[in-house]
Formats: structure tokens, C-alpha cells, sequence
């Protein structure tokens, strides 16, 4: 959201960084914490939600600045993946409330 090339090669350089951090650290995590007959099939549903966010992440972000400007498509954007954690944790915590969810 900061503006000229400055912003742009700082917003580069932390998108790489936390990319590069985070997902090994997701995708061991789920590993992890999977059985090992359902490994397959959850890695791939995760190699596939991640695959969805590459492609869909720049086309919420032009189709919201297409109306507006870009520094509202980042901002949409931001929303967004601030709500993710929020409704996983409260999903997570509606199955352990009724028993099945895991610990």
C-alpha cells in the first residue's frame, strides 16, 4: 500500500520472506497432525487451497481495484485473510464445544 518502487520492492521482499517462512512451517504442522491413511488426501487438499489463494489473491485484489484503486484491493485483500484465522477458530472451537473436534 505504499506508494512508488520503494513500496513496491518492500511489499515483494516481505510476501517472499513470510511465504518462505509460513508455508513449510503450515504444511509440516498438517503433516504432523494428520493420520497417516488420510496423509495423502489432506497434503493435497492443502497443495490445492494454497494453489487457489496463488491464483485467486491477484484477481480479488484487481477486481476490487478495477472499481476503486489498488491500495483498496490490498486492503480488501488484508480483510480477508484476517478473517480466515477467526472463522477456523471458531469453527474449531463449535466441533470441540459438541465433541469433535481434536484436542
Amino acid at each position: 500500500m505504499l506508494p512508488g518502487l520503494t513500496g513496491i520492492l518492500l511489499a515483494a521482499a516481505l510476501v517472499g520472506a513470510g511465504t518462505g517462512l509460513i508455508t513449510p512451517l503450515g504444511f509440516a504442522s498438517l503433516a504432523a497432525s494428520t493420520p497417516r491413511e488420510r496423509l495423502g488426501q489432506t497434503m493435497g487438499a492443502a497443495e490445492l487451497g494454497r494453489e487457489l489463494g496463488d491464483a485467486g489473491g491477484p484477481l480479488l485484489v484487481s477486481g476490487v481495484a478495477a472499481a476503486t484503486t489498488l491500495t483498496y484491493g490490498y486492503g480488501v485483500l488484508a480483510v480477508l485473510l484476517a478473517c480466515g484465522p477467526v472463522v477456523g477458530w471458531g469453527a474449531r472451537r463449535r466441533a470441540r464445544a459438541h465433541g469433535a473436534g481434536a484436542p
